[in-house]
């Protein structure tokens, strides 16, 4: 199974997997929206770098179930 394949069935079956997911997608939206302005205050550049840690914090968790899974400590 690919972690595509994996990913897919965490967010058909796993409630704390997808809110991890949404979470990720909304805060993507959010810094895309930033970084589309053509001028950026400092407390903008400020929020934009607290996204992108707590983004890559919330790959790390989702990444967390993937191996897991791989593993065979998380049934899907």
């Amino acid at each position: 199974m690919t972690d595509a394949e994996i990913i897919e069935r965490l967010m058909e079956v796993n409630d704390d997997f997808r809110k991890l997911k949404e979470e990720h997608a909304k805060l993507e939206e959010r810094l895309e929206e930033l970084q589309n302005k053509k001028y950026i205050t400092v407390e903008e550049e400020i929020e934009i770098k607290a996204i992108k840690r707590k983004k890559l914090e919330l790959k790390d968790k989702m990444n967390e179930f993937v191996v897991k899974v791989k593993r065979g400590e998380l049934k899907i």
